[in-house]
């Protein structure tokens, strides 16, 4: 572990960012960046005419949910099965400008009721993601099946040379019920998190 220190010069006009990495290929645990840099432009203008600039600013990677609460379908003391419903449209925003990728994981806790509790391990989810248009990364959903305690990956983009865009990510939700288990409302809380 260390650092480097050193002047690199920028001759292409056009470089829209600068990143640091070991190895061959851009790496989260082993890249920097993108670092705040100025091209300086010397050159001349002619007579008459006006040099005009701007500056695109890096933002942030965030994510919003349409709601906070999911009411999962009813099923019947004695027979049991799958309780359906869907999750609240989770909004994931990459407005870094950056070669990083993300990725949204999500994990359940046990559902809990009158004197019983079901299992974190019976809730699956089918994921499904768009991008928005113009987006440079392309989502991908995760795998259906079990969400669980240890969690499971709902969404993600992978590195590139320039990462960003906006998406939406859904998930059909299946809770798959014991036929005994005793009458009652049980609650889960599912967090979902955005690296």
């Amino acid at each position: 572990q260390g650092s480097i220190n050193g002047t690199l010069a920028v001759n292409d006009k056009t470089t829209t960012g600068v990143v640091a990495y070991e190895g061959a290929s851009w790496s989260d645990t082993k890249g920097a960046g993108p670092a705040a840099y100025v091209v300086v432009d010397d050159t001349p203008i002619p007579a008459g005419s006006q040099k005009l600039t701007t500056t695109v600013k890096a933002g942030t990677l965030s994510m919003s949910q349409a709601g906070d609460a999911v009411q999962l379908s009813a099923v019947d003391f004695g027979k049991g099965g799958a309780s359906t419903g869907a999750l609240r449209t989770v909004t994931v925003k990459d407005f870094r400008g950056g070669p990083a990728g993300w990725s949204l994981t999500g994990k359940v806790t046990d559902f809990t009721g009158p004197g019983a509790k079901i299992d974190a391990g019976k809730l699956s989810w089918t994921p499904a993601c768009a991008t928005k248009a113009g987006s440079p990364s392309t989502c991908q959903a995760g795998s259906s099946g079990a969400v669980g305690g240890a969690g499971a990956t709902l969404a993600s983009t992978p590195n590139g040379t320039l990462t960003g865009g906006e998406f939406t990510v859904d998930a059909g939700l299946s809770l798959d019920v014991p036929a005994f288990t005793p009458p009652g409302s049980y609650s889960g809380v599912l967090t979902l998190t955005l690296t």
